[in-house]
């Protein structure tokens, strides 16, 4: 549970603080009424604490405020001030419930449950999954009836996934929720309470991983045993079968925008406020950096779900109310304009499965078949459907150099891999070969994956001369075959985030545009006294580092990486214009897995790039 709480007395504000730390529980201060007031219209909390009395906007005003506004967070007001009619004063102004200082901070916690109990009436139940059970009054969790001890992070994740058994949580959705906002977790802090999450609760007992990773978006908790059985036991047709994962993906989306959708339209009425207020020439600094804010996640958050012309609006609003707008009555009514045309796009899109559908369909990779065995095309068509995997089915080499020739002409993406079906006994397999290898010619290389009517050692040589990545054999069911598949599209180096580190500013301009065939996110760092700072804040796939650099050479930052728990697997490619065998064994000792020398050829570069991505 997070809470906002907002009082300038310090020692109240420590002991509340240590007091909500024990319990489990993430916190906010704001010291100020109008602090109280950003935060509160920025961020999401389960619970607001307010004093009555704070500099700059007092409590009622701003609990009314935090009212008038639309905002339905329940809210406990804290005060000196005795009497019936204080009492009916704050409760009128939207408070939830009003209790007199001095209090007591065991009646105070036993408010906040009796509150919470009141407006959300499945919040302090038991929490289960299986076996697996977490009280919420005793922050105690077990699994049959064994008691489970975890840190405070750890206990807090695992409540976060059981009170939302049905979503799929973001890294920013987790890190907003167990985090204070004043706290900057990187993404790899937040995998780190998880991976230590599911470790003990496998040695714990429980069955497996209960925490699934959804690749691209988050993590969700996988069905209890029970469920998973009455699930397997009901019967469903082969084209139920088909769209399964496709479903799940588009369900999630879905969930995650029903999430966002009431969220979004808070935003729109801040930016509403902002925009009147603006035009009024009585906009706060606070609700300026509010609006800000607001206009800012919209940009971020509605590309997400495919609505880009919305995102494109959010973004020049955000522009435009960062600027000094006083005397431009243009730039007003261009504010305006774009607030209005914003609302009425995502009018529009109430129902956004549709959109969602057409993206994942648009971002899912395409999977090239070459074969004249119509029946098995088909067979491994569905099969890759069911797995979110485009198909596009071609008899012959010829036709295949044909259909590959209009894609480059029409500047269409290419196949993200290959499957050929060669039968090695007939005369035209050499143009199988040669489709290969023209495959593997091309910038960045095509995977192919073959398969062949028969196993012989000089049929691999001669497969893998040309360019091959896998060679099966039949007899292969078609669900055999989509799984090396997707073995080989997982393999693929497109969106790998890279952190190249090299004091060479020249060599930093050029290389992005010279490994831009193949699709990797650059992130280039010219000072590597930098380097901790970026590296927690990119999450890169694979690090390229230069070997003498001021200040801090690319062997000492390799070893710090090697002695940190969250980094030390981490691919560390190493460049350098020396070549001799001390330096070589200097770069390997330190951890490095790879080392080129300058000068940088790009193709070189990428494709070691590939290889340490495919091995890690």
């Amino acid at each position: 549970m997070k809470i906002l709480l907002v009082d300038d007395d310090k020692n109240l504000v420590e002991v509340l603080s240590q007091a909500f730390a024990e319990r489990n529980y993430a916190i906010d201060v704001a010291t100020d009424g109008e602090q109280g007031w950003v935060y509160g219209s920025t961020y999401t909390y389960d619970l607001i604490i307010l004093d009555w009395s704070l500099p700059k906007l007092d409590g009622i005003s701003l609990c009314r405020r935090f009212r008038d506004r639309g905002y339905d967070t329940p809210i406990i007001l804290l005060t000196s001030r005795h009497g019936s009619q204080n009492t009916i004063r704050g409760l009128d102004a939207g408070a939830d419930d009003y209790i007199c200082k001095p209090f007591d901070i065991e009646e105070l916690i036993a408010r906040i449950r009796a509150l919470l109990r009141r407006i959300h009436w499945d919040f302090l139940p038991i929490l289960r999954w299986g076996e697996l059970q977490l009280d919420p009054c005793h922050c105690q969790v077990t699994y049959q009836e064994k008691s489970i001890p975890l840190a405070a992070k750890e206990y807090r994740l695992l409540e976060l996934f059981l009170r939302h058994s049905k979503d799929v949580l973001s890294i920013e959705e987790i890190s907003e929720s167990l985090w204070s906002s004043t706290e900057y977790p990187a993404e790899a802090t937040v995998r780190s309470h998880l991976r230590h999450l599911r470790q003990k609760l496998k040695r714990a007992g429980l069955p497996g991983d209960i925490i699934v990773t959804i690749r691209g978006q988050g993590y969700c908790l996988k069905l209890p045993p029970s469920t998973q059985k009455q699930t397997e036991s009901q019967p469903y047709n082969v084209s139920e079968k088909k769209n399964d994962k496709q479903s799940q993906h588009l369900a999630a989306l879905t969930s995650a925008w029903e999430k966002y959708r009431h969220k979004s339209a808070q935003q729109l009425a801040t930016l509403d406020r902002a925009i009147t207020s603006l035009q009024d020439g009585t906009l706060s600094v606070s609700d300026r950096l509010s609006a800000v804010v607001a206009a800012h996640s919209l940009a971020g958050n509605l590309g997400l779900f495919g609505l880009f012309r919305g995102s494109q609006l959010a973004r020049e609003i955000e522009q435009l109310l960062q600027n000094d707008l006083a005397q431009k009555s243009e730039q007003l009514l261009q504010l305006q304009v774009n607030l209005n045309t914003l609302r009425q796009e995502l009018a529009n899109h109430q129902n956004i499965s549709r959109q969602i559908s057409r993206q994942i369909s648009k971002h899912s990779p395409l999977l090239l078949i070459v074969d004249n065995d119509s029946d098995f095309a088909e067979q491994l068509t569905q099969e890759a459907e069911s797995q979110g995997i485009r198909t596009k089915i071609i008899a012959t080499p010829e036709l295949v150099k044909i259909w590959l020739e209009e894609q480059i002409n029409y500047d269409r993406k290419p196949p993200d891999a290959v499957l050929l079906n060669i039968s090695f006994q007939q005369s035209f397999f050499q143009d199988y070969l040669a489709l290969i290898a023209e495959f593997y010619l091309l910038v960045p290389s095509i995977p192919a994956i073959v398969i062949a009517d028969r196993d012989r050692f000089q049929d691999r040589l001669q497969v893998a001369r040309h360019g091959s990545s896998f060679f099966l054999t039949k007899p292969i069911s078609a669900s055999q075959t989509i799984a090396f598949c997707q073995h080989v599209l997982q393999r693929s180096a497109q969106g790998k985030k890279i952190l190249i580190v090299d004091d060479d500013v020249e060599l930093l301009r050029v290389l992005p545009s010279l490994l831009q065939p193949w699709d990797f996110k650059l992130t280039t760092l010219s000072d590597p006294r930098q380097f901790w700072d970026i590296l927690q804040a990119v999450v890169p796939d694979l690090l390229v580092l230069d070997i003498e650099m001021p200040h801090l050479s690319g062997i000492e930052l390799c070893k710090v990486l090697r002695n940190h728990p969250s980094w030390y697997q981490l691919p560390v490619l190493f460049l350098s214009v020396h070549d001799d065998a001390a330096i070589s064994t200097q770069v390997f000792a330190s951890g490095a897995n790879d080392f080129v020398n300058k000068p940088v050829i790009a193709q070189r570069l990428a494709s070691r790039i590939l290889n340490l991505l495919m091995r890690s």
